[in-house]
């Protein structure tokens, strides 16, 4: 459904509301209206034809963001800037912010077993959103670590959960997934000032979901050999996880999730910001079974062998390595079943679209020729090591 349409007549109500309070000087209003255009810019950057429409918009809905920030703190240049003032350096930092911005579709029923693990979660999410007895304060969580082997779900978790605290059927948490590793190497001088702006953009659009994956990357244990930019970065996340700017706003939600392989890694200073921890494990029988289910099973695939027996054949694959082992089984029947495919995609693509698919029921066979072909990534012993350092947590 395409809702292009009906998001740009809402952004044009919403300019009209504002440049209505400006006229009439009631700075308050229009700052509220320029806000909620900014939200419907970034919805508008979700349908987006291309990408480059997609960052036009993300750049509008920053610019219209600040314009508001701007009227609440008395700035009155603000309604003269307009949406084609020059881009300044904080434009640019936000800009860069906003390209970080997904709105998940992920719900929990497309991540296979880690039921225990998605309980958790919830626990957490409902401990602090739902409401409390009068008269009684309690203390919920706003930073959570992802830690385990690679491969195991701990973005695809992240993305869950923000759909899961969506205010409406189709107006969700804001999700901003951030690869640690690559804003660093990007933009090491500035990467301070991109997370405090990340952080006050997350805040604008609350609720939203900050994931930072790879987070052993921005927050390793310092030693004397760190450098100015490094200690500025931790300093500022630091501060940023301990939430001073939302101190006494109810109405304000962010959740910060951390996701590393490597948590032995992590400085012990932000280690203590993160109340809780939850271990994101190798998935287990039950859980490889569920996995194999939603890529074969609910994909259409036959299959001649049960998934039980092939999570058997599994042990000790991660999701992902379960991901790319039914991938090259389901590849390898293609090739059987299709053997003249090269040869039509030469007639042109309207032979392409003509033609449909075979498939087969998948047998034993092609199942073990897989399993041989996939080594898993997580020996026995670094499962054991996340497993020891957990409990050494708890002690």
């Amino acid at each position: 459904m395409d809702l292009s349409a009906d998001l740009r007549k809402a952004l044009r109500d919403a300019m009209k509301r504002a440049d209505g309070c400006i006229s009439g000087g009631n700075s308050t209003g229009a700052a509220e209206a320029l806000a909620a255009a900014s939200r419907i810019s970034f919805h508008l950057a979700e349908h987006a034809p291309s990408r480059d429409a997609e960052i036009r918009e993300k750049k509008r809905a920053i610019r219209l963001r600040e314009r508001s920030k701007g009227l609440l703190a008395g700035d009155d240049s603000a309604e003269e800037n307009g949406e084609n003032a020059p881009q300044s350096d904080a434009d640019g930092i936000g800009a860069l912010v906003s390209e970080l911005i997904h709105t998940s579709k992920v719900t929990w029923d497309q991540i296979g077993g880690l039921e225990e693990t998605k309980s958790e979660i919830k626990y957490s999410l409902g401990l602090t959103l739902a409401n409390r007895p009068d008269g009684v304060e309690l203390a919920g969580w706003r930073a959570i670590l992802f830690y385990g082997p690679p491969g195991t779900g701990k973005t695809l978790l992240a993305a869950a959960t923000s759909n899961a605290i969506r205010t409406t059927e189709k107006d969700r948490a804001v999700f901003f997934n951030v690869k640690v590793a690559n804003v660093l190497s990007k933009f090491f001088g500035e990467s301070s000032k991109i997370i405090s702006e990340l952080y006050g953009t997350a805040r604008d659009m609350s609720p939203s979901i900050i994931f930072l994956d790879e987070f052993e990357a921005l927050c390793a244990s310092r030693d004397g050999a760190d450098s100015g930019p490094e200690r500025r970065i931790l300093s500022t996340i630091l501060s940023e996880l301990d939430g001073l700017a939302e101190k006494g706003r109810d109405d304000l939600y962010v959740l910060t999730i951390a996701a590393t392989n490597r948590p032995w890694d992590l400085d012990p200073a932000i280690l203590s910001r993160f109340e809780k921890k939850i271990l994101i494990p190798l998935p287990d029988r039950d859980a490889r079974e569920a996995i194999l289910d939603i890529h074969l099973s609910r994909r259409g695939i036959r299959s001649k062998v049960s998934m039980e027996d092939l999570a058997g054949m599994t042990a000790g694959f991660s999701g992902r390595e379960l991901e790319s082992f039914c991938k090259q089984v389901i590849y390898k029947m293609i090739r059987e079943r299709n053997e003249s495919l090269p040869d039509i995609v030469d007639r042109g693509l309207d032979a392409v679209r003509s033609y449909k698919i075979k498939v087969r029921e998948l047998a034993r066979p092609d199942f073990e020729d897989a399993v041989q072909a996939i080594r898993p990534q997580t020996s026995p012993e670094e499962a054991k090591r996340y497993l020891e350092w957990g409990t050494r947590l708890d002690a």
